[in-house]
């Protein structure tokens, strides 16, 4: 378990933040820009250093201002994820992968972690070479090589595409579940929450101001409001990722953008009956201005 209480103080902006987040999960760290989701990740790296407060992980003390202990980066158990890759671009996949394995079988572990990404093939390439996508594998299991006791991850897919982007996010929680890793994953996007999250902590203005499952943080353990809608499914349309399933319903279609995934698994075909639901704080209006 990490345990976080830290506070700094510059150029006007306060940070005060105390949290927990618990061993062998995805916690996503979520906020607007600003909010001071990178600094705490930093501070937490020890690549910063708080004003005061301590860091605890897995009983080891990292940092604590009063008893003066500030343990370097290097001696922190900590993988880094960054979102510009911070790859070594005169080295290749292959031996950028190698400089993060700690192993005495380094060349058999340097070979399954580029299986494991899906980038057999490309050791002796450069990162200019690769796409954004296939750097940010390589940033990520070069993260992961020294097994560190936590994975720090900063807003690592945010400069991709979205259906690079979509992709990735499946590969992440694959790879950070294959290590069994503690993660603190930081993201201003709420679909990525959903798709990655275990629990999530939310960072407004330097203070946490919510935290809990993603369903506690967005919906409220309150809310039963719900839109259903009952219908035989007419159409259904899929590309790589996602499915668009067309629902008549009283004379009327509706829509339904549905993650592929999904869909498969739940053996939908046209001509089923199906009943549609959507939570009330996840309905849009546009006004159609003429």
């Amino acid at each position: 378990m990490l345990q976080v209480h830290l506070k700094k103080q510059w150029k006007g902006f306060g940070l005060d933040v105390s949290f927990e987040i618990p061993r062998g999960k995805i916690t996503v760290l979520f906020g607007p820009s600003g909010a001071g989701k990178s600094t705490v990740l930093r501070l937490i790296a020890g690549l910063e250093i708080a004003d005061s407060g301590n860091i605890l992980h897995g009983g080891k003390v990292w940092f604590d201002d009063a008893r003066r202990i500030d343990v370097s980066p290097q001696q922190r158990s900590i993988g880094f994820v960054f979102q510009d890759y911070a790859l070594f671009p005169h080295l290749t996949v292959e031996k950028n992968v190698a400089y993060g394995v700690n192993s005495k079988e380094s060349a058999k572990t340097v070979k399954e972690l580029i299986s494991l990404i899906g980038l057999t093939g490309y050791e002796r390439c450069y990162p200019a070479q690769l796409s954004g996508g296939q750097k940010q594998r390589v940033a990520l299991v070069r993260a992961m090589a020294r097994n560190p006791g936590l994975l720090l991850l900063d807003e690592p897919l945010s400069a991709l595409d979205w259906e690079t982007r979509a992709r990735l996010q499946t590969d992440v929680k694959q790879i950070i579940r294959r290590f069994q890793s503690t993660a603190l994953y930081v993201t201003h996007d709420v679909s990525e929450v959903y798709k990655l999250a275990d629990y999530v902590i939310v960072l407004e203005s330097g203070k946490v101001v919510k935290q809990g499952t993603p369903e506690d943080v967005f919906l409220g353990k309150r809310l039963s409001t719900r839109i259903q809608v009952a219908g035989k499914v007419v159409g259904i349309e899929h590309d790589s990722i996602m499915s668009t399933v067309t629902i008549l319903h009283a004379d009327q279609f509706f829509k339904a953008l549905i993650d592929r995934e999904e869909i498969d698994g739940l053996g939908l075909q046209v001509g089923d009956d199906v009943v549609m639901g959507a939570k009330s704080s996840d309905v849009i209006l546009f006004k159609i201005l003429t």
